[in-house]
């Protein structure tokens, strides 16, 4: 096989590898964005509609204040600063959001800055995934949770918790 043919090949396999990785950038569950360092996204992949509830021509341009309220755009603002400052990504940020229909959802993100070859810093690239049904259930559970210390506490019976070698756990005022 000569030069022109191993060349051929070459650029097959990196057009295949080019299109298998966009593939899976499209097609992934979680959210995969880049924004600017004001905050704009420039890059958000499939599912990040799905997740945010607009349209993905509205979310590109979009500025993180159009879906955060005040307390949690500062918040986020100050996560982003802190990823620029000292250039160390950070993961497992849960924050709300406002989507579109004016409901709320939870996500959780990690954030990695991207520099350009001087070093220089241009923007921030993510992954996010939608928590927003696991908030559900721990709210539930926080819930629930509430309700049988507040049943055991206030009992006028005296109640108690113990090992199953009889050590006591927990005792509310009755006992």
């Amino acid at each position: 096989m000569g030069r022109l043919g191993i060349f051929s090949r070459l650029r097959s396999q990196k057009v295949e590898e080019v299109q298998r990785l966009q593939n899976v950038f499209e097609n992934i569950e979680d959210g995969l964005y880049e924004i600017d360092l004001k905050g704009n996204f420039t890059f958000v992949n499939n599912s990040m509609p799905r997740i945010f509830g607009y349209p993905k021509e509205e979310l590109l341009g979009m500025n993180n204040r159009q879906y955060l309220d005040p307390e949690t755009s500062h918040r986020m603002y100050m996560v982003y600063n802190q990823v620029y400052r000292t250039g160390e990504p950070t993961k497992g940020v849960d924050y709300e959001i406002i989507k579109k229909d004016g409901t709320r959802g939870y996500v959780e993100t990690s954030i990695s800055l991207i520099k350009d070859n001087s070093g220089k810093p241009v923007k921030f690239m993510g992954i996010i995934r939608d928590v927003t049904e696991r908030k559900k259930m721990e709210q539930a559970i926080y819930e629930s949770e509430k309700k049988y210390r507040a049943l055991f506490e206030e009992s006028i019976e005296p109640l108690y918790i113990v090992t199953f070698d009889g050590k006591f756990i927990d005792v509310n005022e009755a006992m």
